[in-house]
C-alpha cells in the first residue's frame, strides 16, 4: 500500500515513538532487576544512586545520598529514621490506600489546609507527626484507621469513567468519586464536616 508523505512522516513518528517506549521499559525493567538482586544481597536496605528519587511518604525529592531503598520502597533518611524509630508503620510507603497526605484533603474534598489545622487543634482529627529526626515537623500523615470514623477509605474516592450529556451529546468523561459512591455515606461526610467548620 501506497502512503502519502505526509502519512509517512507520521507513521515514522509514530514507529519511532514506540520504539523509543520499548527501549524505556527494558531500561526500568533492567534497573528494577538490578535493585532486586541488590536488596537480595543487602535486605535492610541501601542508598539509591543519584538524586531525584521521590519518597514515598513525605513525597519530597530527594538529593544524592539523601535516600533509602528497601522492600518497602523509596523514602527520604528523615522518613527512613521515623520508620526506624517506630514514630510510623513502615507499610505506609508502601501501602497508599490506607492513609491521607494533608493536600489529599484538598484534592479530594476541596479541603483547604486552615480548615484541616482547625480539625487537627480541635481533634477532630488524629494525624501522625513525622518528625525530623525527633524534633519538629517533617510532614504529617492522617492514618484512615486512625480516624476511621470520619475518613472514608480511598478506593471510594477514585474518580471513574461515566457518561453524561454535553450538548445533546453522550460522552465519556473522567467523573469525581461523589459521582458514584453511597449518596447517604457522601452526606454523612458532608453532615460531619459542617459541624466541625
Amino acid at each position: 500500500f501506497c502512503l502519502s508523505e505526509e502519512e509517512g512522516r507520521k507513521f515514522q513518528d509514530m514507529k519511532w515513538g514506540m520504539e523509543r517506549m520499548a527501549a524505556l521499559v527494558k531500561e526500568f525493567e533492567e534497573k528494577e532487576k538490578a535493585r532486586a538482586k541488590k536488596l537480595e544481597e543487602n535486605p535492610k536496605g541501601f542508598h539509591l544512586e543519584g538524586a531525584g528519587y521521590t519518597c514515598s511518604v513525605c513525597g519530597d525529592s530527594t538529593p544524592e545520598g539523601d535516600n533509602w531503598y528497601d522492600k518497602w520502597g523509596t523514602k527520604c533518611l528523615v522518613c527512613q529514621w521515623v520508620i526506624d524509630h517506630k514514630e510510623i508503620p513502615a507499610s505506609l510507603a508502601k501501602n497508599k490506600d490506607g492513609w491521607y497526605r494533608k493536600y489529599d484533603f484538598d484534592r479530594y474534598f476541596s479541603v483547604r489546609g486552615p480548615i484541616l489545622n482547625k480539625w487537627i487543634r480541635n481533634g477532630v482529627i488524629t494525624p501522625r507527626t513525622v518528625s525530623n529526626y525527633g524534633e519538629g515537623v517533617h510532614t504529617q500523615v492522617i492514618l484512615i484507621k486512625d480516624n476511621k470514623d470520619f475518613l472514608p477509605p480511598k478506593k471510594l474516592l477514585e474518580s471513574k469513567c461515566g457518561k453524561v450529556i454535553e450538548d445533546g451529546k453522550e460522552q465519556i468523561r473522567m467523573l469525581d468519586w461523589y459521582c458514584f459512591g453511597d449518596p447517604k455515606r457522601f452526606l454523612r461526610i458532608i453532615r460531619l464536616w459542617i459541624t466541625c467548620v
